[in-house]
């Protein structure tokens, strides 16, 4: 029987998929400024239950993070999951703003060194969030 090591090696590339693919990443092209665009990414991200980590006004940039307490694993060192976005606007090079939302979603275990976090892929309500964000601050 002949072994095909390197076909091998392909698939479980493929399906690790690698880190890359971990967060959503969206963007648009809002018609408002981008300090308007951040205030409303900054309303928005309160509405949908978020918790605002930090504020640039300067840089028009923002996180926001929230606790998902329902997820559950086998692992009795999981504690929660924690779901984060991070938006920027920015004037284009053309003139207009560009609007991005990364979505992305952490693990959360306790370790012998305190609370140490693993990111996942995003989670259903971080893309639903991220989308949320793009549909009314984009436009």
């Amino acid at each position: 029987m002949r072994s095909y090591p390197v076909l091998g090696g392909l698939v479980l590339l493929g399906c690790g998929g690698g880190h890359g693919s971990l967060p959503i990443a969206l963007s648009a092209s809002p018609t408002s400024s981008p300090p308007q665009a951040i205030a409303c990414a900054r309303a928005k991200v309160d509405t949908l239950g978020y918790q605002l980590t930090s504020f640039d006004e300067t840089d028009f940039r923002l996180t926001a993070r929230k606790n998902d307490y329902n997820a559950h694993r086998a692992d009795p060192k999981f504690r929660r999951n924690v779901d984060r976005l991070e938006v920027e606007a920015a004037p284009g090079a053309d003139g207009n703003t560009k609007l991005s939302v990364i979505g992305r979603t952490y693990a959360e275990y306790s370790t012998e060194r305190g609370p140490t976090e693993v990111e996942e892929s995003a989670s259903p309500d971080v893309r639903n969030a991220s989308q949320a964000v793009v549909d009314i601050c984009g436009h």
